[in-house]
């Protein structure tokens, strides 16, 4: 009997596979699949990405979400969408294989039901990297080759913060990515791959990519795109990618928690062909000289130290507001969120006027919800997850505000708790504070404390867009913003700043398929 069902699948499948061919064959459209897994993976984390971390919208769930890049696809006339599997993890660290292989089966599947195709929008971070694979953005690509060939169109988006490997960009012909860190533009680089598609597909064209390597390892925080070095560098982007023939021109500066070969900084061209290669070559190597002349110059962009020394500091400074970043245990680069050595630190000064925001626990959210308003508690907190860096913390705490997470949209429920005159969010879910309304949903305003403590790096763009001054905490954790004090063991060598005397020059490479 199960025999017999499977048989009835396969030919079911078949049918259906050459149902949808003759369609589009038919139908004149140009028909493009959209699918995608995206995460920003910290090899340095002792955590795993699992399943249960990824939210995944499948076929019209994908359109049904209001976006640039979908809308514009949807309301293109010549354009039939076909909506796979979109998948995301707030990042963190290394995806399990079950996770990737559900995902990857799934859109493999899709693909080979779709029928006829004429391109393919990817919806990629750059950063994933998965258990027992040395690459599995290069096995995704080639699993997806095998099935449509090099005929069909691929056009990918990014995070700046991504890795792709050359083995990887191969079997793609359209790259975009982020040209803001912090992000304020990730709904702009996708309409643009998007787009980007579209003009090869109607025009008929044959793009190439002139790319370049640039052996720098270098965090976020020293790679702020709205500051120099490199906001002018960036800002040349929109000027380069007016010139005849070039279609589009992207600096990734690269994820620097993986310890991995691939792990650098990167520029990427793309020429609408052949005859316009050499210009995209020249292009890419001039950007990535100017990147390498002023590597000595990426530096954070804000006063740094201990944590101790960033709370004195605060307290001397005339704003009314110090926002603090605890950025070793920064949960946006994939640190676990539940060291509480700044609440330590805070209390060991007897800060009063602070906000610490927040801190992962979901036992003790629990506890909390259970005591209610006004309820108080004494329990450990913190430390459960990072067993490395993190220490359980001992607290007498009151409850002053809950959100539980039965009333938001996603689990996201928040406790506000005081103890010794500080405030504490703490939080059922690994995820940081990085818009105005996750204090809102707590009924706080950040501004009406002397002290916010994020788990943050660089700060995102609602709070960086208010905040009267910001303070580099140099915890321990993680997402160490030291590169030199990481234990690196397979980063490409020399490599800077690992490598301080190196010397380099550019040299681009290039991707060429037979159309």
């Amino acid at each position: 009997m199960e025999m017999k069902n499977l048989i009835c699948l396969i030919v079911f499948s078949f049918l259906l596979g050459s149902f949808s061919y003759i369609r589009g064959e038919n139908s004149g459209k140009l028909r493009i699949l959209t699918c995608g897994i995206r995460h920003e993976s910290n090899t340095f984390s002792t955590l795993r990405t699992g399943l249960s971390d990824f939210r995944v919208l499948r076929g019209q769930e994908v359109l049904g979400e209001k976006h640039l890049w979908s809308d514009y696809l949807k309301n293109a006339k010549d354009v039939e969408v076909i909506p796979i599997l979109h998948a995301y993890a707030w990042p963190g660290g290394v995806v399990t294989k079950e996770a990737y292989e559900q995902f990857k089966n799934e859109i493999l599947n899709g693909i080979r039901l779709a029928g006829k195709l004429d391109g393919i929008y990817l919806d990629m971070h750059g950063a994933l990297h998965v258990e027992e694979y040395s690459d599995a953005q290069v096995d995704l690509i080639k699993s997806v080759r095998s099935i449509v060939g090099n005929e069909v169109v691929i056009s990918a988006s990014f995070d700046l913060h991504g890795n792709p490997s050359d083995e990887f960009v191969e079997g793609l012909d359209l790259v975009t990515c982020l040209r803001t860190a912090p992000h304020r533009d990730d709904e702009e680089t996708k309409l643009r791959a998007a787009k980007n598609l579209l003009k090869v597909l109607r025009g008929g064209l044959h793009p190439q990519m002139a790319y370049v390597t640039i052996p720098i390892l270098v965090p976020g925080e020293k790679s702020i795109t709205e500051v120099e070095p490199l906001h002018s560098i960036y800002a040349s982007l929109d000027t380069l990618v007016q010139e005849k023939g070039i279609m589009d021109a992207s600096i990734f500066v690269g994820y620097a928690w993986a310890d991995l070969p691939r792990s650098a900084m990167r520029v990427f061209v793309v020429a609408e062909g052949e005859k316009f290669l050499e210009k995209a070559e020249k292009i890419a190597c001039c950007l990535s000289e100017r990147i390498w002349n002023i590597r000595h110059q990426l530096e954070l962009d804000v006063e740094s130290g201990t944590a101790e020394e960033m709370i004195k500091r605060a307290g001397q400074l005339p704003q009314s507001t110090v926002f603090i970043s605890d950025s070793g245990d920064n949960t946006t680069a994939g640190a676990p969120g539940d060291n509480p050595q700044f609440i330590k630190a805070l209390l060991k000064q007897k800060v009063k006027n602070a906000l610490f925001a927040g801190l992962v626990d979901e036992e003790a959210y629990h506890e909390c919800i259970k005591a209610g308003i006004n309820g108080k508690i004494t329990m450990t907190v913190g430390g459960k997850k990072d067993t490395v860096f993190g220490r359980p913390l001992t607290l007498e705490m009151t409850v002053k505000a809950m959100v539980p997470d039965s009333l938001l949209e996603t689990s996201q429920g928040a406790v506000l708790v005081e103890s010794g005159g500080i405030h504490i969010a703490i939080i059922n879910s690994r995820r940081s504070f990085t818009t105005l309304r996750d204090f809102e949903n707590l009924g706080v305003n950040p501004l009406d404390y002397k002290i916010v403590v994020v788990k943050l790096g660089y700060l995102y763009p609602e709070l960086r867009d208010i905040a009267p001054i910001h303070l580099m905490a140099l915890t321990s954790g993680f997402c160490n913003l030291d590169m030199r004090s990481l234990p690196f063991k397979s980063v490409n060598r020399p490599s800077y700043p690992i490598d301080l005397e190196m010397t380099w020059s550019a040299i681009a490479k290039t991707t060429q398929k037979n159309k």
